[in-house]
């Protein structure tokens, strides 16, 4: 990757794809600098030979070379491939969803629309070339990757069969292409937005809105969308809502103000994917639907590598001063539940949610350790001095809980939305999800978050799980959304259901380890117990 591999780190979230003798994958990068770029490779599968790299942060000479400062490709990273790709093994074709780039939220590095972040390419599978693309967001900075693999399918145009891509996002879109030219089959507008605040920011003037289909998610929270509970939290909401900026999509973050990000960062579709009926072109998706918020702040100078380090890679998600964030555990006192040797194993290796960061050289991984096990004051150090070193940097991914631990909105919370795609016209959409201590005082049906796709049955079945706080497992009809069956597992199914067939005996399996459930003021003390569930249809 033309890297230093003492301060880089590619791992695998996500299987690649194979087309003819080739493995094809992307890989999991840091979302801070110094990360390494997402490099598009294939592999011979008899030798492990590379037979061929596609760069997503281009290169002198190549194309989207010029959407990037000069030198950007020798330091900047990201723009990878997560979430999966899809291959079109009659055309040749692989399509590729990429991530936001490196940093995040901070891109004064990184001026430009930055191609190919935030893009589906199309690449000829057997040589890596581009064929076609298309940038859902310019210059991200608000971690608008995508989060799922694109569904190949067929839809009928002028009453014609058109094979097609769609691409789910995060901001509640679904973006159809012609599989053979990109074109798209929906209107796409481009509409001016707002400027950044931010010292050395430039945000692009406009982005990309899907006309078609309507959003399977709520893109813009205004007062009338606050919680009512209780009286208690409404009034609370009201009174945080009203120091907020809430001006929908692309509104660049602040410093000193928090801004609303709705649907959140984890909001709308998410890594489970979509499920494609091929009968009749409808597509099932499922959704978060709940508000998150952050700002920006001035680097903080720090006095020691340790301290340094654990700004750039760490606070984001555990905060500045180590308290942690929704969804994030605090690490005050961690000499209190952790010796040395394993603070340092989790970070090399990773835990849970946690990823490994297995590129920090060893004596940045001490420095860090130390850190975080003295809690001694720290003096300031000069300020950023390298186009890794980033003036302002993001105060953390922060879920709009009310007080109690629930989403400060009105639900619902979480949806399934079947969605077809010859009209763009939606079939159905309902609640997905419930909290079980809710529904026992009688608010039913309110969704919740959720993690992990449907899929779709020739029985006419959509079978999903991902519901974080119930633990359920449904069954739908797939054509009206009517609730058909549901159990209670030992864990939440955050993961896409399989189906397959035994000596003419049909099975569904998920995965039910949980892991994303995590709420507002609830630390459970439970083992967290976890299997894979399999069922059999009579």
């Amino acid at each position: 990757m033309g890297r230093d591999p003492e301060q880089q780190s590619v791992s695998l979230t996500t299987p690649g794809v194979i087309y003819k003798d080739l493995y094809i994958v992307g890989g999991r990068t840091s979302e801070q600098l110094p990360a390494s770029p997402g490099d598009i490779r294939a592999y011979d599968v008899r030798t492990g030979r590379l037979r061929w790299t596609f760069h997503t942060i281009p290169r002198p000479g190549e194309y989207g070379y010029k959407t990037w400062p000069k030198k950007a490709w020798t330091y900047s990273g990201g723009a990878n491939n997560w979430a999966g790709m899809a291959v079109d093994v009659k055309r040749g074709l692989v399509y590729v969803p990429t991530g936001s780039a490196s940093a995040d939220f901070y891109g004064a590095n990184r001026v430009g629309d930055n191609l190919f972040a935030n893009t589906l390419l199309a690449l000829d599978a057997t040589t890596g070339k581009r064929i076609w693309h298309f940038q859902a967001v310019k210059h991200d900075i608000w971690d608008r990757d995508f989060p799922s693999p694109p569904t190949l399918v067929a839809v009928v145009r002028e009453r014609k069969r058109v094979d097609a891509v769609a691409q789910t996002t995060k901001h509640g879109f679904v973006f159809l292409f012609d599989r053979t030219n990109g074109k798209p089959l929906f209107p796409i507008e481009y509409r001016r937005v707002g400027p950044s605040t931010v010292e050395g920011e430039v945000a692009a003037r406009t982005q990309p809105f899907a006309l078609k289909p309507a959003p399977f998610a709520r893109q813009r929270l205004t007062e009338d969308m606050l919680t009512n509970r209780t009286p208690q939290a409404h009034q609370w909401a009201l009174e945080q809502f009203r120091t907020f900026r809430s001006d929908g999509l692309f509104v660049p973050f602040m410093v000193g103000k928090e801004t609303v990000v709705f649907p959140g960062f984890d909001g709308g579709a998410e890594w489970g994917g979509s499920a494609l009926d091929p009968n009749t072109g409808v597509l099932y998706v499922n959704a978060n639907d709940i508000a998150w918020t952050s700002s920006m702040r001035r680097t903080v100078s720090a006095a020691t590598l340790g301290r340094q380090t654990y700004l750039n890679q760490c606070a984001a998600c555990h905060g500045e001063n180590m308290s942690g964030a929704s969804g994030f555990p605090s690490l005050v006192d961690i000499t209190a539940r952790r010796t040395h040797d394993q603070v340092t194993a989790i970070i090399r290796n990773g835990s849970g949610r946690m990823p490994g960061f297995s590129s920090l050289p060893p004596e940045t991984l001490e420095q860090l350790v130390q850190y975080l096990t003295s809690r001694e004051a720290k003096e300031a150090m000069r300020g950023a001095s390298s186009p890794t070193d980033l003036k302002y940097n993001f105060t953390g991914y922060t879920r709009w809980y009310d007080p109690d631990g629930y989403p400060a909105v009105l639900p619902p919370w979480g949806t399934l939305n079947a969605i077809d795609l010859n009209s763009g016209e939606y079939v159905w959409k309902i609640p997905l999800g419930e909290y079980p201590e809710l529904a026992e005082q009688g608010l039913k049906n309110t969704g919740s978050e959720n993690y992990g796709g449907p899929i779709v049955t020739a029985g006419g079945l959509v079978f999903i799980g991902a519901t974080n706080f119930d633990k359920k497992f449904r069954a739908f009809d797939k054509d009206t959304g009517k609730l058909l069956w549901e159990t209670v597992m030992v864990n939440s199914g955050n993961a896409t259901p399989i189906t397959y067939e035994v000596n003419g005996k049909q099975f569904v399996v998920i995965a039910a380890f949980g892991g994303y459930g995590a709420r507002l003021g609830v630390v459970s003390r439970e083992p967290q117990r976890g299997a894979f569930v399999a069922f059999a249809l009579p």
